[in-house]
This record gives C-alpha cells, structure tokens and sequence, in this order.
C-alpha cells in the first residue's frame, strides 16, 4: 500500500505514476474504440482540451468505459501499460475510502476546520480510511487546485420504473448504469456547477452517465415518480439516512443480493481500471452495498444503488434472479462467502461475530481464554478483548460482559475505542442491563450508524416508549440478523420478529413473509396477520399456541388471546382481569409481568372499577421490567380523572375521604400539565366539601398556573376563590377572581363568576351589590340567594317569586319527594304565607297532592297551605336579631323571632284555666309552624348573614 511509503518517495514517485496512467488510460480508450462499432456519446458541456492532466485521460477513460458495456456478457478488459507505475492504481476502481489524491499540488488555504469528534484524528463524516486532505483534481498546464463549488442543483435522469439502475464510484468518477430495456431520453440531462461535467453514453443496451469528482463529497440517488434524481444534496423532504441497503445473505447455489424489483445483470469494462464488473441493477430504491469486502476471485465494491462485483476469476458469474442478484461461482461452495455476507457491517467486526458452527466456536472460545491467560501485559487487553468477544459469539452474554468490564478496570483509557463501548454496551443489553446499554442509542460515526442501527433498535425495543421506531429499525436490517452466529441469533431473531409484527408499518411487516419455522416465529407472524386484517387465522394460531410447550410462547399467546375475548365481548372486563391474574407466574417467566399487569389494570378501567385499576398500576412499579413513562403516564391520569370525576359528584362523605386519599397517594407521581392540574381541581373541590379550606387551597393553587386555557384557569380560580371565602379571606377571593378573569369567557362562565362574586358581597354584608350581580339571573343559587336577601327584608312578594321559579324547576309533579325537594316547599308555602299568596298556596298544594314528608314537615305543610275560612293567620313577621345578645334573648324564638306575647312564660300563663289554652291553641299553632320554618330556612344558605 502507497500509505506505508516514505514521504519522499512518494512526492518523486507520484507525479510520474500519474503522467504513465494517463498514457495507459488513453491507450485502453484507444483499443476500445478500434474493436466496437460507432456508436453517440453527448456531453454536458464542451469536450475539455487535450493535454489538461487527469481531465484527458478521464475523458478517454468514459469513452472506453462505454465501449466496454454488453448487456449480459463479458468483454475482454483491455490491457494496461506494463510500464505504468505500481502508483497509477491510485486511479483504479477503488471505493469512495481509497480515492487518490494528487500530491505535489498547491492547495488553496484550507477552511476553517470543524470542531473534532471523539476518533482519532477523524473529522466529522469522514469515512474509515479517507484521506485528510482530499483536494480536487489538478487543473490545466498543472494550475493550483480549485476550491470544491458547492452545488444546489440536481439532475433528473428520465428512467422508466421498468428499467433497472446501478450507480457506484471509481476513481475519480460517479458512473451510474441504465439498463436500456426501453428506449430513454437523454436529450434533457444538463447540469452546472459540480454536474457540468456530467457526460452520458448511449448504446444499444445500456446508457453510460459518468460523472468527474472534484472532491469526496457524497452523492445522493432517490427514486422519483419522473425517474431517478441525483444530487450532491439529500434530497428534500426525505430522511435519506432511513434509506434501504441491500443485505447479502447465503443462498441455494451462492450469495444473494435481495431486492424487491431487481432489474438486469450487465458486464462492463470498469472506465477507471479497465477491469471486468459485472452490474446487478435494482428498478425500485433498494439502496446499496455499504463498503469494499475482498473475497476469492472477486471483489464487492461499495454502491449507492444495485451491486457490483469486480470479477477476477472465470469461475466467478453474477446473474439475475427474482429475488434479487445471485453471486455465484463453478467451485462449490463459493470461496469465502462468510466475507460477502458480511461486507458491510461493522457490529460483526466489532462484536467479533463468525457465523461457525456450535464446536467451533466452542473452540474459539477456549482458545482465547488461554491466550488470555498466557498474555503479557502489552497485549492483555487485546487478548482479553478477543476471549469477550469469543464469548459472547457463544451466547455467554454474563460472561463477556464480566470479561469486558475487568479487563477496563485495569485498561481503563481503552474505554473510549467505539469498538469496546459497542461490545460493553451489547452485553450489557443482553444481559438484562438496560442502564449499561444506554450507549447502543449512539451517536455513532456517519459511516458506522448504518451498521449499529439493528442494535440501536434492540435497544429502543427493550427499553420501551418507542415501539413503532424500534420495529422500523429492526424490520429496515432484519436480514442482518440471519448472518449471526446461531447462539446470538437465536436470541434477537424472535425477539426483533415479534417486536416488528407488534408495532411494524404495513412496508415493515413484510420482512416477516420469510421467517424460520419455530412456535416462535408462528407468534410474530400471528402478531402480523392481526395487524394486517387478518383476525380469524390470528386468533386460531394464538388459541393453539396457548398450549404450547414452550411456557413464554404459551404466555403471550394466551394473553393475546384474553383480549380478543374481551374486546369480541366472550369476556366480560372482570372476567378478563381474572383471567391476566391467573397468568402472573408465566409472565414473571417470560419477563412479561409489567405488560400483563398493565392489561389487567386496562380490564379493570373498561369495567369502571377505578380503585382496582389504581391498585393494579401500582404493582407495575414494583415490577422488575422497566416500564416507560409514556406507556404507564395516560392510563394513570385516566383513572384518576375518572376517580376524581365520580367522587366528586358523590355526596357519601366515606366516598369522598377515600378518592381524596387516592388522589393524594398518586398526585406526586404525575407529570406537571394540563391534566394534573384538572386533577387538582377535582381534589381542591373534595377538600372543600370536606370542610378541609387550608388543603383545598394549596390544590387550586397548585392547579392554576398549569392550566393553560383561559376556561380552565377560571374554573380553579372560582375554586381557589371558594376556598378563600371558607377562611374569611374575603379579599383574597376578590383577588383571585380577578386575576384569573377572561373577557372571552364564556356567557354561562360569566354568570358563574358573578355569582361567587355575589356571594362574596353578602358576606361583606352588601346585600345592595350582591342584588344587582343577580339581577335577571334565573339560575337556581342565583335565586336562592336572591330569595334570601329579600326574606331577610321582609319583601315577602319579591321572595314568593324567586323560590316559586326554584320549585317550578325542582319539584316533579308525580313521585316521591327528597328531602331537598320537601324543605324547598315548606319554604314556599312559608314565604306565600308571609305574604298572604293565596294563588301561590293554592298551586303548590296542588303540585305536592298528598305526597308524604318526612316527620312533622307534613302537618307543617298542610298547616301553612290552609286557603279560604280555615286557614290559619299568617305567622308573625321575623325580627332578625343584630347582635348575639339578642340571639340568645328568652323572648325571641328561632332566628330571631319575638315570641307572641300571650306565649311568654309565667306562672300565671302556666296556670291558666282550660278555656283560655283552648282559645290559644290555633295561635299557638300557627307560631310553632312559622318557627319550624325558619328553622329549616337557617340551614338554607349558609353565607346568608
């Protein structure tokens, strides 16, 4: 390799290998067009001058590079000049990593460089094995070399979706192959900037488009509806880095490609050293080959799309099938196919996979361990770096991960090789260590990310909360996992298949048409017909897998199959929670316990049993599976909403203690927002009707600021104002009112707010303003507190009118009456008889017919309802007692009532004959009639003064 030279050798040596591989390239562009027939070439631009350095022999190496191609056969390569110096192959088909680049040139100052990264003297994006300092080909007559032009632009190039395609570098060009199955039109491919050197060959079975490189940028290829678009950009709108590679995998008779639409196999001549390639082309984007492998008798070059293999052995062929492109050979078996297999990938490297049989393996491993154990201290860590990785090859995840981590207590600066953190963190992960794993999440290199991806999924898939993410990762590089050792793949395969039939795409799922046979493999595929529509089939492989001998296939099939049940309604949601009960101790098997404790909680909320639901959603806690907060986070808000929403509108004050002490229990473990705060609002009001003001004031206070609507904001205003006015912070609920005030809040909000506002007036005593807040308010405490005002009056005809509204609206005309409903009409009938309402009287026995009361509140009633001769004078008008001397006054009966004066106790009135106390009875009972309505009238509002 010319980078083990000396410096001076190659700055003497170079120039000269260059000027002898452009003479070489020209005389292959000269045999070439002797032994082909004519044949159109068009050009982007002008055809450069003769003699201008590499842009001569470029140009002369497009032309035989066209000349070379056949579409399905071989064509002898042309002979280099064997006077050429070993250098010149500096500007053969070599991959992007090990472009040449000119020395001995001027250079313009460099850029500013970017902030370095963790590699070792890598830039950022620079690929394995990139030079430094990769500078732009020399111009004419040896001038300084031109700074990189950025270029914005793209070039389509009008493929037809039948025609099939490859693209791939070579030296210093991007070459991208047409199969020529249908006509195509060139005429429109023009480009600037970097693609003016743009120069398309047409032959009759292929067209040429070669491209000179200027620098190492990289191109990107997409597939579009008009035909492909190549552009030094990623092209907009499009996560290109999500973008497909083709994965090799052994096959009957050689190493397949797989694509979904493979096209044609054609043979060219490679432009740059003049070597046999043979093209496999891809019709639809399956993406390319990742990086350079070597095999025997042939080589595997990266691509950006299809494959393409540099054949050094006639035994070597590539040809097409409708799986994808077949590598073959006439030895049997292929020499080296574990190498093709794996050619791009870096996991194999750095986890030291080898796809070996079991004995092997074994072998290996005690290898290692004795070259570890007879290793000095210069080579320790490598050797025991070689038995962790031996270790792990065999499924002994425990033990490379005990190896790893004492070999770095002693080596510890080897920590910060990404090859030994990838290891670490694999291990760890199939371990059971998901702190450990955390550094699979990356980030990695751009050049190794597409190579550590299945694992970053593994990874998401285990931890949980990225379901959908995870599969796409998986089902994107599934076949890479078919490479495996047996003893690892055993282990991600089902796993990243069931994960992958769980949450895949519908493009995802098709990975899954192929898979091994296995109970295994027949639950992920179940998983798959489920999500695809097919529920019958699914139901039947899951009811049979439910006895399945393997106890963690039986688990989740048998969960799987519970909630069919439940949800086609064969299960009841109490039937189906016993159900998951039943399976705890094969899921604590599987790993599964959190996830079925999870479904048991989900049974018990379809059947409403909320504090069973909570119940269960604890023990997910105190599982050993890590259970990610966006999984567990909606169902325990939902069921303490629902807690929260159901006891508040119970009136049993054990119901109401026992949700307040759930909600307190969980409050601490929600995430602050909107729905916390709802939350805290349904607490504040259970406090409050608990009496408990202090508390129910630290909730609405906590529940304000992160409410984020207007309307939710003013609704715990008002309850914070409440919980002001219950500790006789009159000013505080002035205050709160107004700062979480809206003027768009709506009409039925406002009224509510003036209301609480009213309220707030009668306790100060200004019953004046509290009257106009509920002027024209037909609202039910709106007229309660209005028919109270004007009782306290004595504007008997105004309070008849007010609580009359209030019974219209609350009193059914048939039924029994509530205890609410029986007070409401005592009140009536008292107030009508205040103001001698006969109307009113007359009406509201009529409404409340011979319907029973509870206690005296009948005769009561019947009492004050007498209309016409018999009925009874009109009880005295109250007295409102002023002062709390006159409260406890003996001449003053319940609220402040004088007593009649013919009532006042004396021995005389004590001693009165017979006659007298029957002339007194009807007055008497009149007295105590009012009395005992005002006495239910005290109870009535209490903020009332």
């Amino acid at each position: 390799m010319y980078f083990s030279r000396s410096v001076c050798m190659r700055r003497c040596l170079l120039p000269i290998a260059l000027l002898l591989s452009c003479s070489a390239m020209t005389t292959v562009a000269d045999a070439a067009r002797r032994t082909h027939a004519p044949r159109t070439s068009q050009t982007a631009t002008p055809t450069p001058p003769k003699g201008t350095g590499l842009n001569a022999a470029a140009a002369a190496g497009a032309t035989a590079a066209a000349a070379g191609v056949a579409a399905g056969a071989a064509a002898t390569p042309a002979q280099a000049d064997p006077n050429a110096a070993v250098d010149g192959d500096l500007l053969k088909g070599l991959p992007a990593p090990w472009k040449a680049t000119v020395l001995d040139v001027p250079l313009p100052p460099p850029a500013p460089a970017p902030a370095p990264t963790a590699g070792k003297g890598r830039k950022p994006g620079q690929k394995v094995g990139q030079p430094a300092n990769s500078g732009t080909v020399a111009g004419g007559n040896g001038g300084a070399v031109s700074p990189p032009a950025t270029s914005p632009n793209r070039v389509l190039i009008p493929v037809p979706a039948r025609m099939g395609l490859a693209a791939f570098r070579s030296g210093d060009s991007f070459i991208i192959v047409v199969d020529n199955a249908e006509p195509m039109d060139t005429s429109a491919l023009r480009g600037d900037g970097i693609f003016s050197t743009l120069t398309v060959t047409t032959l009759p079975g292929a067209t040429l488009l070669q491209l000179k490189l200027p620098d190492t940028r990289e191109f990107f290829l997409s597939q579009q509806a008009e035909g492909w678009v190549l552009g030094d950009k990623p092209p907009p709108g499009n996560v290109y880095g999500d973008r497909r590679v083709i994965n090799p995998l052994v096959a009957d008779g050689g190493i397949l490609y797989p694509m979904r639409r493979p096209g044609r196999v054609l043979s060219i001549t490679d432009p740059a050293s003049g070597k046999k390639l043979f093209v496999g082309t891809s019709t639809t984007d399956d993406g390319g080959i990742l990086s350079f492998r070597h095999g025997d008798g042939y080589d595997v070059w990266p691509t950006t799309e299809g494959v393409v293999v540099a054949a050094s052995s006639p035994d070597v062929g590539l040809r097409a099938t409708p799986e994808g492109a077949l590598l073959t050979s006439a030895v049997s078996p292929l020499p080296d196919s574990k190498v093709a297999v794996y050619a791009n990938t870096v996991d194999l490297d750095w986890l030291g996979l080898q796809k070996l049989p079991d004995d092997q393996l074994e072998a290996r491993l005690h290898k290692s361990l004795l070259a570890a154990a007879d290793s000095d201290p210069a080579q320790r860590f490598a050797a025991r770096l070689e038995e962790a990785r031996a270790a792990f090859s065999v499924g002994a995840f425990l033990e490379a991960r005990g190896i790893l981590t004492v070999a770095l207590e002693d080596d510890p600066e080897e920590a910060v090789r990404p090859e030994v953190s990838f290891l670490l963190a694999a291990s760890e992960l199939l371990s059971g260590n998901m702190d450990g794993a955390f550094l699979l999440e990356g980030p990695w290199p751009d050049n190794e990310q597409r190579a550590t991806q299945v694992w970053r999924g593994l990874y998401l898939a285990a931890k949980g909360g990225h379901e959908a993410e995870a599969a796409h990762l998986l089902a994107r590089d599934f076949t890479r996992l078919d490479n495996y050792p047996n003893s690892v793949r055993s282990v991600l395969l089902p796993f990243a298949a069931e994960q992958i039939g769980r949450y895949g795409s519908e493009e995802d799922l098709t990975v899954l048409d192929k898979l091994p046979k296995g109970s295994v493999y027949r639950l992920a595929a179940a998983f798959r017909d489920l999500r695809t529509g097919k529920r019958a089939p699914a139901y039947d492989v899951f009811n049979t897998l439910s006895t399945d001998p393997d106890p963690v296939v039986a688990e989740k099939a048998l969960e799987q199959k519970t909630s069919l049940d439940m949800s086609d309604g064969k299960l009841t949601p109490l039937a189906a929670a016993e159900m998951f009960n039943s399976l705890m101790p094969d899921a604590r098997l599987a790993g599964r316990e959190a996830t079925v404790r999870l479904l048991q909680a989900d049974a018990y909320m379809r059947a409403r049993k909320w504090p069973e639901a909570l119940a269960t959603l604890d023990m997910v806690k105190d599982t050993p599976e890590q259970v990610s907060e966006p999984v567990l986070s909606p169902m325990l808000f939902q069921t303490l909403a629902a807690v929260a929403s159901e006891v508040v509108k119970d009136t049993d004050r054990d119901a109401i203690l026992h949700g307040a002490a759930m909600l307190r229990a969980h409050l601490s473990a929600l995430q602050p927002g909107t729905k916390k705060g709802e939350i805290l609002m349904a607490y504040g009001k259970m406090l409050l009707g608990l009496g408990l003001a202090d508390e129910a004031q630290e909730a609405f206070s906590d529940a304000v600021p992160m409410l984020d609507s207007p309307e939710l904001k003013a609704l715990a205003g008002q309850g914070l104002a409440e919980s002001y006015i219950a500790l006789k912070d009159l000013p505080g609920a002035t205050d709160v009112l107004q700062r979480t005030d809206d003027p768009d809040l709506p009409d039925d909000m406002k009224a509510s707010r003036r209301r609480l506002q009213a309220r707030i007036d009668l306790a100060r005593g200004d019953q004046t303003s509290a009257l106009g807040l509920l002027n024209g308010d037909t609202f039910s405490d709106s007229l309660d507190m209005t028919a109270r005002i004007h009782e306290s009056r004595g504007e008997w005809a105004a309070a008849v009118a007010n609580v009359r509204k209030m019974a219209e609206a609350d009193i059914p005309p048939e039924g029994p009456l509530s205890a609410t409903q029986q007070t409401l009409a005592l009140r009536l009938a008292s107030d009508a008889s205040q103001a001698s309402d006969e109307a009113t009287l007359a009406w509201l026995a009529k409404l409340v017919g011979d319907r029973k009361m509870d206690g005296e509140s009948g005769r009561v009633f019947r009492l004050l309802t007498q209309v016409g001769e018999q009925r009874l004078p009109p009880p005295p008008v109250p007295r409102l007692a002023r002062s709390p001397q006159q409260l406890t006054s003996p001449d003053l009966g319940p609220l402040g009532v004088t007593r009649p004066a013919e009532f006042a106790p004396s021995v005389a009135g004590v001693a009165c004959c017979g006659a007298e106390k029957q002339a007194a009875a009807p007055a008497r009972r009149v007295w105590q009639a009012g009395n005992a309505i005002r006495a239910v009238r005290r109870h009535w509002v209490p903020l009332v003064p």
